[in-house]
């Protein structure tokens, strides 16, 4: 939700505080900057901290931030409160995924990691479904603070239902061996591969899920609701497939091929002026299977967690700079080339994903 209560309020944000469309897609997308920078960091140092108290220490975080954004800052102290929720989300993806997997059987490691991918689908369907109502009954306020809340609620589930960490004989990376430390990471696709793909995720899924439904002409309302759960459809099959028919592998280069026919589609439809809804559900749920199956490759590349908070670290990063880039980079296409504009980054975001996977082909750790 730290990246939907933006999307779904864009234009009344934009409107409130009298600014460019271009000013509020870096209100967007802010939040990644920090995991952009420090992702891999957090992802090395977090066996040192506990990954239970990183948790706890992410979702403290955001829910006061949320509470001050509920009070309607200025716009740079927004801008503030957007940056330091960065560290908030950096502190939950880098934990969650490894102490999802920690508290579940090894067959099933595919399955809850679609499972958890879905989070960012879940948030946009969410609030699609009740952000109309909250805004217009308590305005952006109430909608920044129902985050707060449901932020609240969650940190107190897990400080009442997690166990404690045990006690760290992780040593912390000193700070002199962080650089080469990150730059290994990127040197084997056992930690480098889900977060590249996931780069091509994120550069396209909230880009999609913000924009399409502003072209969907007298369709616009129920694409909005349907879209989310096309996306929570395709994350969550990611890992059933990957769980039970088709290995992750094999899973993440279909997805990012059908994500370019797809995409192709929806410029002809929007080209020609057909209908484009049933095309962009679609679309949105071949996306959605490519960021699942992308996740999925965590576990299937290794099973040890040290290496998993590593891969972690880098989801979060390559993540993050997906999410900074991808909604100014769709905003700048759509403003010179039109609507139909939105289908150039798509594509390429779907070959560069394939590439990626050809490339890793047979290389579990071989060297990038």
């Amino acid at each position: 939700m730290q990246f939907s209560k933006i999307s779904f309020a864009f234009q009344t944000l934009q409107a409130t505080y009298a600014t460019t469309a271009t000013a509020m897609g870096w209100i967007l997308s802010t939040v990644g900057t920090v995991g952009l920078i420090l992702g891999v960091t957090v992802g090395l140092c977090a066996p040192a901290i506990g990954y239970r108290r990183l948790l706890l220490w992410g979702l403290g975080l955001g829910a006061v931030l949320a509470l001050l954004q509920a009070l309607m800052p200025p716009f740079p102290l927004l801008w503030l409160t957007r940056l330091f929720e960065g560290f908030s989300q950096l502190a939950v993806v880098v934990a969650a995924p490894v102490l999802i997997i920690r508290q579940s059987a090894r067959r099933h490691h595919s399955l809850v990691m679609g499972l958890w991918s879905t989070f960012v689908s879940v948030a946009f369907a969410l609030t699609a479904a009740g952000g109309g109502w909250v805004l217009a009954h308590f305005q952006l306020s109430g909608l920044f603070g129902v985050h707060a809340a449901g932020l609240a609620m969650m940190f107190v589930l897990v400080l009442i239902m997690l166990p404690k960490d045990a006690a760290q004989d992780q040593p912390w990376p000193t700070l002199a061996a962080l650089p080469m430390l990150h730059l290994r990471l990127y040197q084997h696709w056992v930690t480098a591969l889900p977060g590249l793909c996931f780069f091509c995720y994120t550069s396209t899924a909230i880009a999609l899920l913000t924009f399409v439904p502003q072209y969907a002409g007298a369709d616009r309302t129920w694409v909005a609701i349907i879209l989310p759960f096309a996306a929570i459809s395709g994350t969550f099959s990611a890992g059933w497939l990957a769980q039970s028919l088709v290995a992750p592998r094999r899973l993440v280069l279909g997805a990012f091929t059908a994500m370019a026919l797809v995409g192709l589609a929806l410029g002809i439809c929007l080209i020609s002026g057909l209908s484009m809804a049933p095309v962009a559900v679609l679309l949105t749920y071949t996306v959605g299977l490519a960021g699942g199956s992308s996740f999925a490759l965590i576990p299937y590349l290794s099973h040890e967690p040290t290496v998993q908070a590593r891969a972690n670290g880098a989801v979060a990063q390559m993540g993050n700079l997906g999410s900074t880039l991808g909604p100014p980079l769709f905003a700048l296409v759509i403003s010179t080339f039109g609507g139909p504009g939105m289908v150039l980054p798509v594509v390429c975001f779907a070959l560069l994903g394939c590439g990626l996977m050809l490339m890793s082909r047979g290389a579990k750790s071989a060297l990038l």
